[in-house]
């Protein structure tokens, strides 16, 4: 959670194999979020991270953020979305991933599943913790587990973690996302532990959005960074079993 200037790609971990990965992160990550998670993939995989705009671009209707976002990445990852590969969304990444591919359709590229890794809950808005001041943002944050556990200052987080946040759950604000079945193949993943995507949220969503897989990783709402090695394993898991030509 730190200043970013995007959009832009980031190769984490460049392969020797024709598999990728590719991250999209969560409200107030970057692409070094992963970076963890890059170093415990599979070396015959290039993991890529995307790094988010430094504002939101404007949407082109009230509530369309998620959308916008999902246009954005789309033109910065022209090129990079094929198979075979993941794209794995975490948290808000995951609706963004998830609105990427019900937009390009039946266009999508044969071999490039989307990981949903602890959705958000269809149709929640941010605006509860947008109209929030800075400290009682980042701690109603803390509270709900939606932030790393870091040894830091309330003044270092209100300076430099919240504006990062804040700008991030605007994409959120208003219309929440809207969950449904697209073209590509989809796969779940969340926490046992996870407060803000709860175990009951994913087993809601499977039928919602057509998920050929569901996994649950020990962990909270953070699993994917705090836990790298469990994350990577899963992904794996996916890939050897759904995409044999890894």
């Amino acid at each position: 959670m730190v200043a970013r200037e995007g959009p832009d790609l980031e190769v984490l971990r460049a392969g020797t194999g024709g598999f990728r990965l590719i991250c999209v992160p969560f409200a107030g990550g970057s692409t070094r979020s992963f970076a963890r998670l890059a170093r415990k993939c599979d070396p015959d995989w290039t993991v890529i991270g995307v790094q988010p705009p430094e504002h939101p671009p404007r949407p082109i209707r009230p509530g369309g953020g998620i959308d916008a976002l999902a246009r954005c990445y789309l033109d910065l990852l022209d090129g990079e979305l094929r198979g075979p590969g993941l794209l794995f969304g975490h948290s808000l990444g995951a609706a963004v991933v998830h609105a990427m591919a019900r937009q390009r359709g039946a266009d999508w590229p044969d071999g490039l599943h989307l990981v949903l890794s602890a959705p958000p809950e269809p149709g929640r808005s941010s605006d509860d913790l947008l109209c929030l001041d800075d400290r009682r943002l980042f701690a109603e944050a803390g509270r709900r587990g939606m932030l790393l556990e870091l040894e830091i200052s309330e003044k270092f987080a209100v300076s430099y973690i919240v504006p990062v946040l804040r700008r991030d759950l605007t994409f959120v604000a208003a219309a929440g996302w809207r969950p449904g079945p697209v073209t590509a193949p989809v796969h779940l993943l969340g926490g046992t532990a996870d407060r803000v995507s709860p175990p009951a949220l994913l087993r809601r969503l499977e039928p919602l959005v057509g998920a050929r897989s569901s996994r649950l990783l020990e962990g909270g709402h953070m699993f994917a960074v705090d836990h790298p090695a469990r994350t990577a394993d899963a992904l794996a898991d996916i890939a050897q079993r759904l995409l044999p030509v890894t």
